[in-house]
């Protein structure tokens, strides 16, 4: 008898409490508290139910994937989030923004990630060895199957129920819902049935298996894998060519026996360049054996409760999970999620939108993703979330390691910047003396613009890494290539006070945005004030808040003859900082290192790396300039962009932008006049181009200058109507004088003085109000023409190709260069 324990449903308010409500104030006034940018960088971590742990469990978890631990006499492995793919060719970018490798069944309740492993930990007792396996998803436990593999065999048998794969075992541990069987290997007799029990609420599964079926001895060999379970045939479902409502698809085109398997634990040589971390285990359960994953378990260390973290790493590169707050759904995105993409939308997870689906909105949009805000699902939604980081080897500088916060391009994801010992995280990690973490984030599938919780996700992460690293919070720069470069300026110019630098590399100034023509068109409708082939968000271009970078040095590359992001986009850009009073550096490339798949991937970090330098962020500045854009607001999302330094509460008139600058005369400084920008002309090497020519234009600003001091507040403001300044942080007091110059009404408040002022006017003081950026768009009455059309709801649920091909890249990796833990 298979004996039953039930579903242990959690019902704690602990775990349905705050997902999604608006960020508290975590710091009063400034004085307390470093109150730069949103407070998801002070808020504690967030208590996952995943994470938690009940009855006989105590350790705590990794949080670094494909690694192990001994622990409070647990053996801990840390699985990964999303890489449950199944089997076939590991697809690089871009092909695999449309080739998949298996699709779930698209009932609602696999998520589109039913069988994804996070978590398998395991402790003897004394009757029985017991295992726990957490799931990214879990809606219905009676969806997933597992196979536990315990124990070695001469040769690899096969798993039962229909796996299709094959495994080195002594018993094989069968779990679906809340029933488990363990057969013999060797001769498929059924032995002591195990104990079954599931967390839906944690999405834990534990089983128990009796030391009457297998008691282990010494070092025994572990293996776990997930699939989904077809309840009515009592077996594992087998991916068939395409999906259906109740059958997963993408088996290999010619595969009479697809393995069962989605995702496998215990790969702990995957290679870091896959998209996923699935390289290997693609290739595995395309060939239906298992038989290379596997965890070599000492349960004599365990009997004895030796702690051991050889297993996990301490530098190089490290993929890291980290507990969001948000969770509007879990798994991945569906169709019929709402805010989706309009048609026409290409995606990272999905593919190009058709349309047909109930959350797709709007008219045929040509974009590369889709600004996904407080109101939308976003393309992976779960709780767990990942970051890449390279911890480098050199050990941190007395006040920690600078650190460089990366968000990458359309459908690219943390390794796809791994490309040899020049690559992005090598050249900033061995700077001399200057050692730099590179924090690479995915942003919950990084195609959402940093809107919504895919910009809520860079902050989640940088907090995370603050906590386990030992970082400079006054040395965080904030990158990005393409879109991710969008998003790097839109967070760098949103939130100021977080960043002591911007590296922008080959960005777009609007979203969202798709390349070659319809970026030219992009720049032909934002000169008419028209939405073309694209459907842009209001509010969403980036040149009217640069005045907000007023103490942060940028640097931009661009290209000439750029492929995809047309130059006079990115020029408007170099001549803003031209004519205004910005540090900056502009490097407009030319010939193959303009090219926008080679710039950002060709190995020229030296002129990042040389002039990132180790100058701290401004933290209280004499002189702050903020342009306010209520329109990109994510209050559910913790990003409301209304204070930069000491000021705060920061108000437009209406829906519309609106600056504000303010001069604290308190610190008896004043600006040094600003230089002209400077040019040179020269070239430099690249590993995939031998010689790189380029224009660099810049300006670096001297220090401050002396000046009287005096208890006065010099104060301009176009288009804002309400501010509030810290007197101590500013370097005056609450009796200070207000110059006031205003182009309309304007409240201003000293925080803890008990004074507020009104003024009006009519003058700004020579203060530009910034342009709002609300493209008409013609086509908006189309609608949705594809909305119940007999397509299928997005392209990338087709079957695989029998073809096993090397993994590819643009531009390729070094030759040989495909970075695996430790080496």
């Amino acid at each position: 008898m298979i004996k039953r324990t039930g579903i242990a449903v959690l019902v704690a308010g602990t775990l349905v409490v705050g997902a999604l409500a608006a960020a508290p104030a975590l710091a009063a006034g400034g004085r307390e508290a470093d109150t730069a940018g949103p407070d998801l960088l002070r808020a504690p971590a967030f208590d996952a139910p995943q994470l938690q742990n009940t009855g006989i469990w105590r350790a705590d978890p990794i949080g670094i994937c494909m690694t192990s631990a001994y622990r409070d006499g647990e053996y801990v492995h840390q699985g990964c989030v999303y890489d449950d793919e199944g089997g076939g060719t590991q697809w690089r970018w871009p092909n695999d923004t449309l080739l998949r490798g298996y699709t779930y069944p698209e009932d609602p309740a696999y998520r589109r990630n039913a069988a994804d492993i996070v978590e398998v930990r395991i402790k003897p007792e004394a009757d029985a060895t017991a295992f726990r396996i957490t799931m990214n998803t879990m809606t219905d436990p009676e969806l997933l199957g597992l196979t536990l593999a315990l124990g070695d065999s001469t040769a690899p048998r096969e798993a039962p129920h229909g796996a299709n794969a094959v495994m080195p075992a002594h018993r094989f541990v069968t779990v679906h819902g809340m029933e488990g069987d363990v057969v013999d290997a060797a001769t498929g007799s059924e032995l002591a049935p195990p104990a079954v029990t599931v967390d839906v609420a944690r999405r834990q599964v534990e089983v128990r298996v009796p030391h009457a079926a297998w008691a282990p001895n010494g070092t025994e060999r572990v293996v776990a894998a997930a699939g989904l379970w077809d309840r009515a045939k009592g077996s594992y479902l087998v991916p068939r060519l395409s999906a259906d409502e109740t059958h997963p698809g993408g088996a290999i085109a010619g595969d009479p026996t697809p393995s069962a398997f989605f995702d496998s634990a215990f790969r702990f040589h995957e290679p870091f360049e896959a998209p996923y971390r699935n390289n290997d285990q693609k290739r595995a359960i395309a060939d239906g054996d298992l038989s290379p994953f596997s965890a070599a378990v000492d349960f004599a260390k365990l009997a004895d409760g030796v702690d051991d973290e050889s297993g996990v790493p301490t530098s190089g590169y490290v993929t890291r999970v980290f507990a969001s707050r948000f969770e509007k759904a879990q798994g991945r995105r569906l169709p019929s999620d709402p805010g989706g993409p309009p048609p026409g939308t290409g995606t990272q997870q999905g593919g190009i939108q058709t349309g047909t689906g109930e959350g797709s909105e709007g008219r045929p949009s040509l974009a590369f993703g889709w600004p996904c805000r407080d109101d939308c699902v976003p393309d992976l939604p779960g709780r767990l979330q990942r970051y890449m980081v390279y911890v480098p080897e050199a050990p941190a500088p007395e006040h920690g390691y600078a650190s460089l916060v990366w968000t990458n391009g359309y459908a690219l994801r943390p390794g796809d910047d791994v490309a040899g010992d020049r690559d992005l995280y090598r050249q900033f990690a061995e700077r001399p003396g200057n050692p730099t973490m590179v924090i690479d984030v995915d942003a919950r599938g990084q195609d959402e613009w940093a809107y919504g919780e895919s910009g809520a996700a860079v902050f989640e992460a940088i907090a995370d890494a603050r906590r386990h690293y030992d970082l400079d919070a006054d040395r965080t720069s904030m990158g990005g290539f393409s879109s991710g470069a969008y998003m790097a300026n839109k967070l760098s110019l949103s939130f100021p006070d977080v960043f002591n630098k911007a590296f922008i590399c080959d960005g777009l100034n609007v979203a969202p945005s798709f390349p070659g023509l319809n970026g030219v068109a992009d720049k032909v409708g934002d000169m008419i004030g028209v939405d073309t082939l694209t459907k842009h968000e209001p509010g969403s271009k980036l040149s009217p808040m640069l005045p907000s970078r007023r103490n942060q040095p940028v640097m931009e590359w661009a290209g000439v003859n750029d492929d995809f992001i047309p130059y006079n986009i990115t020029r408007e850009r170099a001549d803003a900082y031209a004519e205004g009073e910005y540090d900056y550096e502009f490097y407009s490339w030319v010939g193959l290192a303009a090219e926008h798949l080679v710039m950002c991937k060709n190995g020229m970090w030296q002129k990042a790396t040389d002039w990132m330098g180790d100058e701290p962020r401004a933290v209280d500045p004499h002189h702050v300039t903020f342009v306010r854009n209520p329109l990109m607001d994510d209050p559910e999302s913790w990003l409301v962009a209304d204070k930069a330094y000491w000021l705060s509460g920061i108000e437009t008139r209406g829906p519309e932008l609106g600056a504000i600058d303010v001069v604290s005369r308190g610190r008896g400084l004043a600006d040094a006049p600003a230089p002209r920008p400077d040019r040179e002309v020269g070239t430099t090497d690249g590993h995939f181009s031998p010689i790189n020519p380029y224009l660099r234009e810049f300006r670096h600003l001297d220090a401050p200058v002396a000046a009287d001091t005096a208890n006065v507040l010099d104060v301009r403001s176009a288009g804002v109507g309400g501010v509030t300044i810290d007197p101590e942080r500013a370097g005056v007091d609450c009796a200070a004088e207000l110059n006031v110059a205003t182009d309309g009404p304007l409240r201003v408040t000293l925080a803890g003085c008990d004074r507020t002022e009104t003024f009006d006017g009519t003058d700004s003081g020579g203060l530009a109000k910034p342009e709002t950026y609300r493209p008409a768009d013609p086509l908006e009455p189309l609608g949705n023409p594809l909305q119940g059309a007999p397509l299928p709801a997005e392209v990338g649920n087709a079957p695989q190709p029998p073809l096993q091909v090397p993994p590819l890249r643009f531009p390729p990796n070094q030759l040989g260069q495909d970075p695996r833990p430790g080496s």
